[in-house]
């Protein structure tokens, strides 16, 4: 390692290569990079779902979920199976063990379920999946003055010019009905016509289908034979045949029916700020970027709101917010940590030096980066995180290096001697010092269950920076500095710098000496004082006066009110609930907006969900409302809104 310090030294040429080498593909794997909001993992998650329609979750229950997990019971390489029971719907999640093959068990699964033989018979056919991994990137409304067909018709539109797209590829529509044809028939006419409900349904079935006839070829052509009676329209099925007499008179449906074109009756719909709205929601997949899809949506949204005046789409969430601003704080420490080196040593050193300090940084991410695309990860909140946390301790092996050869610099060693001395005296402890760093955060990767999956890449950003800026200080730093001009014995000391000296030399003498003097005679209150302050703290802790949680509670710009009726009241029940808490809220609003002196409104939107809830309610008795506000206000709005009237 010695030898090596004093080649890189002798010949700086390696150094410049080196770090040159480095920054340049740094630069390269960092546009490789892909952003996400969580890391990417391969979810070990089975789902069989099933619909029941018309049942209750007790039936649900009883029918369908039960049967599921005494089949699944006991089968190699699952770690747990947990279900839930909702209106028309059943659903078991079969989780896997570590280290499990998941397609194995997902063909063992689909193997136990088709065992079962005694389904309800009104229940569907089992559905069974792996879950692939989704991260939801926005979700956008829809809304405005015009009627629901309208709405969905756009709403299909805008869905597939997202999906026309290169960057995204998942867009889902929710509160959204489907259309359905509801064909009434009098009992009346049945015993005027003489007909049955079978003979209707077969009429109805056999005549809306689009059949192939085959085909014929001539000496010119080959003519195809198609039969389109498919009708998409409820008016267009009135013209449908249900019966020919020998007479010659043929009853239509519209002679004996009534066709409607409705809603689908399910609880589930969106308000937003008192319109009806459909969501739509876009998920990013594991080869996609997060903030392409991001901006894709945006000038999308942007182009269709130009277009439409009645009609307006909002952003509901972006979880691509706080990647961003765990970016811009990235950055901003970047900047701050650079700045701060070199006014800090400047001031004590020189600035050419602190230039030279400086460079670990951009060395460290640019070789942490590499690292990075060979290992796979993203930029995500947790490697972002890894990045906040090292960013700050990047340069202090530098720092250490950089003053120990100037150090032997200012005792009249030449500038290539004191680079090889001032580096060696280095080596053990600044290596020893990075090293008990790098040893904490290997535990990391030992970690196991979800936050296991996620955790390690911070263990792995904070690893390969330090390594790097260890490699920076070690081989890099001292080359540079042997060679530049701030160890030059010809550079001139300033007024400034003189004064500057001077006030260093008098703090060290006349502040620091003594109090070093005292702690050196005083050993054992040198020793005590640190011991009782721990002590101390502990009994903070365990006293409660200092609490403990595992991640800290941040006030947000945004809140639920959730509401949970008794099962099986009505929509409109929850629905003009609801509506009341909204127009409390917006009353709210209204008193303490005339209390700001800008008069910005505090709530800058209101969602209503019918139909679910965030306590995992399905059905028509559970809802919940949304609310957005301004930056700081959280704490006000709550304490006005939970209140004897609500």
């Amino acid at each position: 390692m010695r030898r090596v310090i004093t080649y890189l030294i002798r010949y700086p040429i390696w150094g410049t290569v080196l770090m040159s080498g480095v920054l340049l593909f740094g630069l390269i794997a960092f546009t490789q990079l892909r952003y996400s909001f969580f890391p990417e993992s391969q979810p070990k998650v089975i789902k069989v779902e099933v619909v029941y329609r018309g049942a209750a979750p007790e039936e649900v229950e009883e029918g369908v979920i039960l049967k599921i997990e005494e089949n699944l019971d006991g089968l190699h390489g699952v770690e747990r199976v947990t279900s839930v029971s909702r209106e028309n719907l059943g659903i078991v999640t079969v989780e896997l063990m570590l280290g499990s093959d998941i397609n194995e068990v997902l063909a063992d699964v689909k193997n136990a379920v088709d065992r079962i033989n005694s389904f309800p018979v009104d229940a569907e056919k089992p559905v069974i999946y792996e879950q692939k991994f989704r991260t939801r990137s926005q979700s956008i409304g829809l809304y405005g003055e015009t009627n629901r067909y309208n709405l969905k018709f756009m709403a299909e539109e805008l869905r597939d010019e997202l999906l026309a797209t290169d960057e995204i590829s998942q867009v889902t529509l929710t509160s959204l009905p489907a259309l359905e044809f509801s064909i009434e028939v009098s009992e009346a006419d049945m015993r005027r016509y003489q007909l049955t409900f079978d003979e209707i349904r077969r009429a109805v079935s056999q005549a809306n289908v689009n059949i192939s006839g085959g085909k014929f070829d001539t000496d010119d052509e080959e003519i195809l034979i198609r039969a389109w009676g498919r009708e998409y329209y409820a008016e267009d099925l009135l013209d449908i045949p249900v019966r020919g007499n020998p007479d010659g008179t043929v009853i239509y449906l519209r002679d004996i029916a009534t066709v409607r074109e409705q809603w689908e009756d399910l609880p589930t719909k969106t308000y937003y700020d008192g319109q009806y709205a459909v969501v739509l929601d876009i998920d990013q997949t594991e080869d996609e970027d997060i903030l392409e899809i991001a901006e894709r949506t945006d000038e999308i949204m942007s182009r269709f709101n130009e277009t439409h005046e009645t009609v307006k789409v909002v952003i509901l969430r972006d979880t691509t917010i706080p990647l961003k601003q765990r970016i811009t704080l990235l950055i901003k420490n970047g900047l701050i940590g650079l700045v701060l080196i070199m006014i800090c040593l400047g001031f004590f050193l020189n600035l050419r030096l602190s230039l030279w300090v400086a460079v670990s940084i951009p060395f460290s991410f640019a070789g942490m980066f590499i690292v990075a695309n060979f290992a796979g990860i993203t930029v995500n909140i947790m490697s972002l995180m890894g990045m906040i946390i090292v960013v700050g301790i990047l340069v202090d092996d530098a720092i250490v290096v950089g003053e120990n050869i100037f150090a032997h610099f200012e005792r009249g060693k030449p500038a290539l001697q004191a680079a090889i001395d001032g580096t060696r005296e280095m080596i053990a402890p600044v290596f020893t010092s990075v090293m008990t760093t790098v040893i904490v955060f290997t535990g990391m990767f030992f970690l196991e269950g979800n936050m296991g999956e996620m955790i390690w890449q911070i263990a792995l950003v904070v690893i390969a920076s330090l390594l790097f800026s260890l490699i920076e200080a070690f081989t890099i730093l001292p080359s540079h500095l042997a060679h530049s001009k701030g160890l030059s014995p010809r550079m001139k000391t300033t007024a400034v710098r003189k004064k500057i000296e001077e006030i260093i030399l008098n703090f060290t003498h006349h502040v620091y000496a003594p109090v070093l003097r005292v702690a050196l005679r005083r050993k054992w209150l040198v020793v005590v004082m640190p011991l009782a302050f721990v002590m101390v703290t502990i009994g903070l802790v365990g006293g409660g006066l200092i609490g403990v949680t595992f991640f800290p509670n941040v006030d947000g710009d945004e809140f639920p009110i959730n509401l949970s009726l008794v099962a099986g009241r009505q929509e409109a029940d929850t629905d003009s609930l609801l509506a009341k808490i909204e127009a409390i809220c917006w009353e709210v609003n209204e008193d303490l907006k005339g209390e700001r002196e800008d008069g910005r409104d505090v709530i800058v939107s209101i969602q209503r969900n019918i139909g679910r809830n965030d306590f995992g309610e399905f059905g028509s008795h559970a809802g919940r409302l949304f609310i957005k506000l301004l930056d700081g206000v959280v704490d006000g709005i709550v304490g006005h809104v939970d209140g004897p009237g609500v």
